[in-house]
């Protein structure tokens, strides 16, 4: 299976793309957003289906795949918020080593009105060898449930290895180092500065405040865990143990150690999933009742116009996605000119044999049923697209900008009607185009409505958070070694 965002290869089982970020799995927007996270940078221009990326093989993202039922609203990963604020986890209680009034905590003295509470340690991992201590001790408090710091670890490990299944490369640019010790690495935020450890633990507790406080409301409401979601959290232990096997490891605690540090159970992890799946289950049936009526969408996007426009949104006829088909028609031989840059590219020799041909498989197609059907089974026998062969060359969803220049704008012409074809060039070769169809709403319509029930979703869930306050006790966190760089 291939990425419907970006077209690079996934492995088996595997949703989210690790090259782009997006989640490809059926459920993709049914999951509770976490915690603010920073923009990636601008990527550069997404490559046309011929031009896939490379697999992934990491073990933990199919392991994710198949136990972690999230996916960020639009994105994928539990990283995505871009309207809020920079997380304020909780109110902290602090163990009886600190007070409030001077800040100071294991003979270092802060300024509570300059930190952030996480502050309170530069360092959380533990420095000696083996089994951290304190696995089972009670780090946060919500109500009456708890989270210690083996199911932190758990969730800080995931929340760090999702952030860079989401970036990719781009983390580099967003200033993580993954070679590097978290807490070494300064993470700038509006309050001012940090280290990534800092930040993805408190990532971390904001995530787990979201799905505890949405799994408390759900018990109150008489809410349980669907049989399929229970029968998955029971033989998660014996899913994973094959998953180890697999992998190359002695056994469940292995890997789990491998993956989330020393310590680290199964109970742990299912624990911290038993509250993922319920608290996802439950937000799932209070997105039932977030809608925006087309009045509202086009006020907040009239209220919000300038900064659309910085991303090119103009309220114009602009399809938020269309379906095409194509025929690639690669040219034969190594590239033997250049382009107006100098870089190698087909000559127009080469180009003008690919045209030839790929005019003849058009005139075939006109000359028979010249319907779209037909026209698959052509991208079936002729494409050199490897990524689109198996789907008689059809590209669902394509955003503007996802393909290259002279595709993109071929497609995105206001005057594309459903069935035209066309032969469009690229750097690739030679395309023969079949436009299937547009989206029923404008790019405009669909940005402003995403963003408008992102700001609903985002509302009610932290009214949940708000009525459920908890108390996350720092000076007892303990975080695990890992090797972060296997997992860049």
């Amino acid at each position: 299976m291939n990425c419907k965002h970006c077209q690079s290869p996934l492995d088996d089982g595997v949703t989210i793309c690790p090259n782009c970020g997006f989640d490809n799995a059926e459920t993709a927007g049914d999951a509770i957003p976490a915690a603010e996270t920073p923009e990636a940078p601008e990527a550069t221009a997404a490559a046309e289906a011929p031009k896939p990326g490379k697999k992934s093989g990491k073990r933990l993202a199919a392991i994710l795949a198949g136990v972690v039922l999230v996916a960020a609203v639009g994105v994928g990963g539990w990283l995505l918020l871009r309207n809020g604020a920079e997380p304020e986890a909780t109110d902290p209680a602090l163990s009886s080593e600190s007070t409030e009034e001077t800040g100071e905590t294991g003979g270092e003295t802060l300024a509570p009105q300059e930190t952030l509470a996480v502050q309170i340690n530069t360092n959380y991992t533990y420095q000696g060898q083996g089994v951290a201590p304190g696995m089972d001790e009670v780090v946060a408090q919500m109500g009456d449930k708890s989270l210690t710091n083996g199911a932190l670890n758990a969730c800080y490990w995931i929340t760090y290895y999702d952030f860079l299944n989401t970036y990719g490369s781009n983390a580099t640019y967003l200033g993580l180092d993954t070679t590097l010790p978290l807490h070494e690495q300064t993470y700038a935020t509006d309050n001012g500065e940090m280290n990534w450890q800092q930040f993805f633990l408190e990532q971390a507790l904001a995530t787990w405040s979201r799905y505890q406080a949405l799994a408390l409301e759900a018990e109150a409401n008489g809410f349980t865990l669907s049989e399929s979601s229970q029968a998955q959290l029971d033989s998660m232990e014996e899913e994973l143990g094959s998953s180890a096997a697999d992998y190359g490891f002695d056994s469940l605690d292995a890997m789990l150690a491998a993956d989330f540090g020393e310590g680290v159970t199964i109970e742990d992890y299912k624990n911290f999933m038993a509250v993922v799946m319920l608290g996802n289950e439950y937000y799932a049936t209070l997105l039932e009742d977030i809608t925006a009526t087309a009045e509202e969408v086009e006020t907040y996007f009239d209220e919000n116009a300038e900064y659309f426009a910085v991303y090119g949104v103009e309220k114009d006829d602009t399809p938020a996605y269309i379906n095409v088909r194509h025929i690639l028609i690669q040219p034969e031989g190594e590239m033997e000119g250049t382009d107006e840059s100098g870089n190698a590219a087909y000559s127009e020799e080469q180009m003008a044999a690919a045209r030839t041909e790929a005019q003849s498989i058009l005139d075939e197609w006109k000359a028979g049923e010249a319907t779209e059907e037909s026209f698959g089974a052509l991208a079936t026998e002729y494409t050199a697209d490897t990524g689109s062969a198996s789907t008689g060359g059809l590209y669902e969803q394509v955003t503007e900008g996802q393909m290259v220049t002279a595709f993109n704008d071929w497609c995105f012409d206001t005057s594309r009607q459903p069935g035209d074809t066309d032969l469009v060039e690229s750097e690739y070769g030679v395309h023969i185009m079949y436009f299937v169809s547009a989206s029923e709403y404008t790019q405009w319509y669909s940005a402003a409505e995403s963003m408008l029930l992102n700001e609903k979703v985002e509302e009610m869930i932290q009214s949940r958070v708000d009525a459920h306050p908890f108390d996350v006790y720092y000076t007892d966190i303990v975080l695990t070694n890992v090797d972060t760089t296997t997992a860049s």
